[in-house]
């Protein structure tokens, strides 16, 4: 069976003392975190700034560290996390209109790390979120 090759361009702020990721609202699927899948050819870096484009309007952005490999339990997957920069002056939400599965609006917000998620939070991504918290 083929591992699929995918990316989680990750995003912290500082806000009240407090560390906060970037994550948004999919309008079928839960609270989730940006991750989408390397093009053939496409080396890691680029397909996290270019998924993080797409999926949040994000267009000035660059890798700051390689968090490391994450294995989903429920999928056969590599998802590479990076955390990323941006000089973007970011709102505390937003909208972004998704060209997938034929044009979705995700719904963006930041959610403070030491919280825990809400059963609103997909299962792989509350996965995903221990592991960014266990290595950041």
């Amino acid at each position: 069976m083929t591992v699929v090759e995918k990316v989680v361009p990750i995003i912290f702020r500082n806000f009240n003392q407090n560390i906060e990721i970037l994550v948004f609202r999919h309008p079928i699927a839960g609270i989730q975190i940006v991750k989408g899948t390397v093009e053939a050819n496409e080396k890691l870096e680029d397909a996290a700034i270019r998924e993080l484009y797409e999926e949040s309007g994000i267009s000035s952005a660059s890798i700051d560290s390689y968090l490391g490999l994450h294995h989903p339990s429920e999928l056969k997957a590599n998802w590479h996390v990076f955390v990323c920069h941006t000089t973007e002056d970011l709102k505390d939400s937003w909208v972004h209109s998704c060209n997938d599965d034929g044009g979705l609006e995700f719904n963006f917000f930041w959610h403070p790390l030491a919280e825990e998620p809400t059963d609103e939070w997909h299962q792989i991504f509350k996965e995903l979120l221990e592991f960014i918290k266990s290595r950041y």
